[in-house]
């Protein structure tokens, strides 16, 4: 029958050598020699997938059987024909594992790993980076790689588990940058702790690394506000960077905090520190009662005209009265709008949400700023007040109208929909409304029914130096023939298209992937963020977000 190509079976139809194996098999399930056979017949046919497979039984049947370098053999044959195959490079890396030889099996498992990972099965590539670690237990960079992928797939307790034994055993060694390399990924699997974050930014001051520990702290600060020892230290670096309002700003802070637990000779002491950065700052002359200095500051702005200190409307931001009798009488102090919105800016970008929003609705007239609500807008978002926030975008829609800007109400409009629905009553209402107020500003020249206005136009006279100038860059404009400008706009329309193309949200990788991915790029820890954005962009190819963040990202180890 071997010499044979094809046989007959009781006067049926001739059938081929691989039917002839299969046969073979199914009557004697324990043939190895028809196993090898069969695969290699597979194999010659270009059925790689089967000839894999059939590898894969016989030297499950070799390996029981007890001939273990058999079944090693028959799986070297495999690979031939599909090198970074998983399944079979790690049932090899077993056998090589049982036959003491170490090195070929983790050499075989970082195949594997590579291969799951590529093929996006992320548990796989985490158990065999288990198997790896039985094989070099306390290895820092397989420990590393494989706290990486336990935190991507939301496993952090596993990584904690991992990592917290790693570090103790690097604490007090000489390999400081893998202890500061794995409190960062601890600091991560626990979830920002308070205490490895401490550790960390210790670490970077010792070193001087003074953004590293801006980057921790800022982290720490958000979710430990009063916590006096974190904006010392922000103050520290902040100091050490040379940000000036930013310490200021801190200082404030910490004297807040002070306030707060009645510690009132902490307090003025901050606040002496912010005279010493900026002698005419108005909120420390004023905890600080500096009456006198406050008066001397008001008459010099005054009389320089420079308006530092006062209201948008001409009025100063300061009124103090003099009491004939000699004591000084202070009226509340007021302040402007913008100074309100600027300050309350800056706790924005600490994430001090609430104080933002107090900031600003403290502020007498904030109900008519663009900037006031935009700042309220985006506190009550960033606190998922979503409900709060389509409210104050309503205010802000009902304010346009009342001024006539009509198209800015409008896109406003479509903002409102999306937090509080198209089919609420607030929303159907300011539709007909502004329906309404786009017919009173229809333009009757245009000649198309339906087109508005956006807004009055501003029929102010504009100053002299304005109409000089713009007369001046006009005679200095020069002149373009007709048939280069037609070429011109025909050049431009696919451009104007372009810019109309609807944004596909769907396209785009969830917020908290995104800020997984800036936290690994703002501790530079380029590795675990390249790693991140392959991922990401392998499961949101269409993303034009990640396209602009991939391309910023060096190709070569070291660039």
């Amino acid at each position: 029958m071997a010499n044979n190509s094809k046989f007959f079976l009781k006067g049926k139809k001739a059938v081929s050598e691989i039917e002839q194996f299969e046969e073979l098999i199914r009557k004697n399930p324990e043939d190895d020699r028809a196993y090898v056979r069969l695969a290699e017949l597979y194999a010659r046919a270009g059925r790689e997938t089967k000839a894999i497979e059939t590898y894969e039984k016989v030297a499950v049947i070799f390996e029981k059987k007890g001939f273990l370098n058999k079944a090693k053999a028959v799986l070297k044959q495999a690979l031939l024909l599909s090198p970074e195959h998983g399944k079979i490079n790690v049932l090899l890396a077993d056998y090589d594992k049982q036959s003491g030889l170490v090195k070929d099996a983790a050499m075989r498992y970082n195949t594997a790993v590579n291969y799951y990972v590529k093929a996006g099965n992320k548990m796989a590539a985490i158990n065999i980076l288990r198997k790896m670690l039985e094989l070099y237990p306390g290895n820092v960079n397989l420990s590393m790689k494989l706290a990486n992928m336990l935190i991507a797939e939301g496993m952090n307790h596993d990584a904690e588990k991992l990592l917290v034994p790693l570090a103790e055993s690097l604490k007090n060694s000489d390999k400081v940058n893998e202890y500061v390399s794995v409190l960062k990924l601890l600091y991560t699997a626990t979830g920002n702790d308070a205490e490895i974050g401490k550790t960390l930014v210790n670490f970077y001051l010792k070193k001087g690394s003074y953004s590293n520990a801006l980057i921790v702290l800022q982290k720490l600060v958000v979710d430990n506000p009063d916590t006096i020892e974190f904006l010392e230290k922000l103050a520290f670096v902040f100091d050490k960077l040379g940000e000036t309002q930013k310490l200021i700003a801190i200082y404030k802070q910490i004297a807040v905090v002070y306030a707060k637990h009645k510690n009132y000779s902490d307090r003025d002491e901050m606040y002496r520190r912010i005279l010493e950065l900026d002698p005419n700052d108005r909120e420390a002359l004023f905890i600080l009662n500096e009456n006198a200095k406050l008066r001397d500051i008001i008459s010099d702005k005054i009389q320089d005209s420079t308006g530092d200190l006062r209201r948008e409307d001409g009025k100063d931001d300061f009124v103090i009265d003099i009491d004939p009798n000699g004591g000084n009488a202070e009226k509340p102090h007021k302040v402007s709008v913008r100074s309100a919105v600027k300050e309350a800016r800056s706790f924005l970008s600490y994430k001090l949400f609430d104080k933002a929003v107090e900031k600003i609705k403290s502020t007498e007239g904030w109900e008519t700023s663009d900037d006031a609500y935009d700042v309220l807008i985006e506190a009550n978002i960033e606190q998922g007040k979503v409900e709060d926030a389509g409210e104050l975008i309503l205010a802000l829609i009902d304010l346009k109208v009342s001024e006539g800007k009509i198209g800015e109400a409008r896109d406003l409009m479509s903002d409102a929909e999306d937090m509080l629905g198209s089919e609420d009553v607030r929303i159907t209402s300011r539709k007909q409304q502004l329906s309404e107020q786009e017919n009173d500003f229809t333009n009757p020249e245009s000649g198309v029914e339906g087109e508005v206005f956006s807004g009055i136009p501003n029929l102010e006279q504009a100053d002299e130096e304005e109409s000089a100038a713009s007369a001046e860059a006009e005679e200095e404009k020069p002149v373009v023939p007709e048939e280069k400008i037609s070429e011109e706009v025909a050049e431009e329309k696919p451009q104007e298209s372009e810019k109309e193309a609807v944004f596909d949200e769907s396209a785009e990788p969830p917020q908290e992937r995104l800020d997984e991915l800036e936290f690994y790029i703002t501790i530079e820890d380029f590795v675990s963020a390249t790693q991140l954005l392959e991922e990401l962009v392998e499961a949101y190819p269409n993303s034009s977000f990640l396209k602009e963040i991939k391309a910023a990202i060096p190709e070569k180890k070291g660039e």
